[in-house]
């Protein structure tokens, strides 16, 4: 799982709420024959941890802000500098008394409430969605051979809309038994061992025997 810092950028001035939950690790990129460095932290999102890749600026700001275990709001934003419409990074830090709901201030432009509210959730909304359609080959590769043998099992008698329907079938159900809680095995009795019962030996006295 990790945040798709481009879901923001589709956003502007949309934040999503994350909790800071590693120290920056390292890494060296390679794109298009161009080499970049991220640093890649683990944040909570909605309660499941994820990796955030931070370039140099966000590192920055995430480092001289937070530390371990803070919530904060992450956003991408933009202003006019000499004409130039520009970007950054927006991090604001929540503390106990600040709720995400408040974090901006009272509407005077004109813009409806409900319209601003739906703006702050759309950033959140792209981020589970792209995580949603995140598969990895080797789950992707599963679910296709399961489909497959449903489709032999069925005498290869789909069509192509059958396939993909069916395909999504068994996609929902391993999700569906990804995200099912744990449930505890039932603990049964521990049975004792029953000791046989021996019959104590008869003594005889040597006028009792046949021989």
């Amino acid at each position: 799982m990790f945040i798709n810092l481009k879901d923001l950028k589709a956003n502007i001035g949309s934040p999503i709420k994350l909790t800071l939950n590693s120290e920056p690790v390292f890494v060296e990129k390679e794109w298009q024959g161009r080499t970049f460095n991220v640093f890649n932290y683990r944040v909570l999102f909605n309660g499941v941890e994820n990796e955030l890749s931070a370039t140099d600026s966000l590192k920055r700001k995430i480092d001289s802000e937070l530390k371990l275990g803070d919530d904060f709001l992450l956003s991408w934003e933009e202003f006019t500098k000499d004409g130039q419409m520009r970007n950054y990074w927006k991090l604001q830090k929540l503390s106990n008394e600040t709720q995400y709901e408040n974090i901006k201030q009272p509407v005077s432009n004109g813009v409806n409430e409900f319209d601003q509210k739906l703006q702050e959730s759309k950033a959140e909304q792209a981020v589970v969605k792209t995580n949603k359609e995140y598969v990895s080959p080797a789950r992707n590769g599963m679910i296709f051979n399961n489909t497959i043998k449903l489709y032999i099992a069925n005498d290869m008698a789909w069509t192509q809309d059958e396939f993909v329907s069916n395909y999504k079938r068994v996609e929902s159900f391993l999700d569906s038994c990804e995200n099912a809680q744990e449930t505890k095995p039932v603990e049964l009795p521990v049975e004792k061992p029953v000791q046989p019962k021996v019959a104590p030996s008869a003594t005889y006295t040597a006028d009792d025997l046949p021989f």
